[in-house]
C-alpha cells in the first residue's frame, strides 16, 4: 500500500529543517566536539565556528558582531529583553495579542511591581504607533511590539513605533521571530534596541535563537553561570546549532525574493481554487505577511476541520502551536473583534517554500470534501 504524502501547511508553527542545513550540521557534529571556552586547539576550533557564525548573522542583519547574543530560541530572547531592562517601578507597553513568551513574562513582571499597559490591535490586526504613544507615561522604560503576529500574519509598523520610542527616549524591543528570514532588515539604520529571532522559523534547527541588543544597553541577566555571551546568556554554546542557524539564515536571505514569489503564487492559487468552490470564508487581518492565512470557514468548526484534515495527512493549525491541545477560541482573534462563535470556526493555514501546486490542489479538494 502506498503511503499518502504528508502535506504540511503549518510553517508559522515551525518549518521543516532545510536538508542543506541538516548536512552542514552533521559535518560539524562529526568533527567539532570541543568546548568553545577551552583554550586548546580543539576548543578553539569550536570557538571559531561560533564567532564566524556571529559575524555572518550580524552581516545579514546589518549590525555589529558584538550586538548578537545566542539563546535557545525566541522565547528565551524575549525573556532576556523584558526581564533584562525593567526594574520595580518601571512601565512596559506591549500589545494584547503578543506571543505567550511576551504576555506571560508581562504577567510575571506585574507581580514584581512593574506596570504593564496592553494596547489593543485594531480590527485589521495592526497595532498603531499612535495608540502606543497614548499609552506612554513618565515611567515608561520599554515598548515591546511583535513585527508579525504569529496567528494572523499581520505586519506591525515597527519602524514608525521604534522611531517614536527613540523620540521619547524609551527602549524598543520587537519579537521578530515570524519576520526574520522572510523580509530584509537593516538594524544599523533602525531605532530598534532589541530584537528576538528563532532559527526554526526559517528552516533552521529548533532549540537555537538569538537576541540583538544595541550597543550601550545594560542588561540584567536572569541566568547565571560560566560567563558565556558576555554573561547575558551563560552556558556552553552548541557550535552545530549556532552554525546551523547561521547557514539557514544565509540561505533564507539569499533566496528571499525567490521564496517570496513562490509563496505569493501558492497563496494566490489557493484563493483562486477556493473561490471556485461554494465554501463560505473570510480572511482575517490586513497587511499580512504572505503565506500566513488566518481564515474563517463559516460552515465548519475549526478544531474539527484540523482533526479531519489530519486524518488525511494534512497539517494546519487551530489557534497557535503554543496553545495546542486546546479547542478554545483564540485570544488573538477575540482581540481583533471576532466573537467566540466565529473564532471557533477559524483556522491558520501557513504556506512554506516546500509547498507545490499539487499540494494546494490536494488541500482544496480535502477542504471541499470535508466542509461540504
Amino acid at each position: 500500500m502506498t503511503k499518502t504524502k504528508n502535506l504540511y501547511f503549518d510553517t508559522a508553527a515551525t518549518t521543516p529543517l532545510d536538508l542543506r542545513v541538516a548536512n552542514h550540521m552533521h559535518e560539524i557534529n562529526k568533527d567539532i566536539y570541543g568546548n568553545p571556552s577551552s583554550i586548546h586547539q580543539t576548543g578553539q576550533k569550536a570557538h571559531n565556528i561560533v564567532e564566524r557564525s556571529r559575524k555572518k548573522i550580524a552581516e545579514l542583519l546589518h549590525c555589529k558582531q558584538s550586538e548578537i547574543y545566542f539563546t535557545s530560541g525566541g522565547s528565551e530572547s524575549n525573556n532576556i529583553a523584558l526581564r533584562g531592562v525593567l526594574n520595580s517601578g518601571d512601565h512596559l507597553v506591549t500589545a494584547s495579542y503578543e506571543h505567550p513568551a511576551i504576555l506571560d513574562v508581562a504577567k510575571y513582571l506585574e507581580s514584581i511591581n512593574i506596570e504593564v499597559t496592553y494596547v489593543e490591535p485594531n480590527s485589521d490586526g495592526i497595532v498603531s504607533a499612535e495608540d502606543i504613544k497614548k499609552a506612554i507615561k513618565s515611567n515608561t522604560k520599554l515598548v515591546s511590539i511583535m513585527a508579525v503576529n504569529n496567528e494572523i500574519g499581520t505586519i506591525n509598523p515597527i519602524t514608525q513605533i521604534s522611531d517614536m520610542c527613540k523620540e521619547h527616549e524609551i527602549y524598543f524591543h520587537t519579537d521578530a521571530v515570524q519576520y526574520i528570514g522572510k523580509k530584509e532588515i537593516n538594524l544599523d539604520l533602525s531605532n530598534i534596541d532589541m530584537l528576538s529571532l528563532g532559527a526554526h522559523k526559517f528552516y533552521g534547527p529548533k532549540g537555537i535563537g538569538a537576541i540583538y541588543i544595541k550597543s550601550g544597553i545594560a542588561i540584567n541577566p536572569f541566568i547565571f553561570g560560566g560567563g558565556q555571551e558576555k554573561g547575558i546568556r551563560p552556558g556552553t554554546e552548541s557550535p552545530s546549532l549556532i552554525s546551523g542557524m547561521c547557514h539557514a539564515l544565509e540561505i533564507a536571505m539569499n533566496d528571499l525574493e525567490k521564496n517570496s514569489i513562490h509563496i505569493n503564487n501558492m497563496e494566490n492559487l489557493f484563493f483562486e481554487l477556493l473561490d471556485k468552490t461554494n465554501i463560505k470564508y473570510h480572511v482575517n487581518g490586513k497587511s499580512r505577511l504572505k503565506g500566513i492565512i488566518n481564515i474563517t470557514f463559516f460552515d465548519y468548526d475549526g478544531h474539527s476541520l484540523l482533526l479531519n484534515l489530519d486524518m488525511r495527512n494534512i497539517a494546519i493549525s487551530f489557534g497557535s502551536a503554543c496553545a495546542s491541545g486546546t479547542a478554545k477560541a483564540s485570544p488573538v482573534l477575540l482581540s481583533i473583534g471576532l466573537n467566540e462563535k466565529v473564532a471557533s470556526k477559524t483556522v491558520r493555514i501557513s504556506i512554506g517554500k516546500h509547498i507545490s501546486k499539487n499540494d494546494i490542489h490536494s488541500l482544496i479538494e480535502a477542504l471541499e470534501s470535508i466542509i461540504k
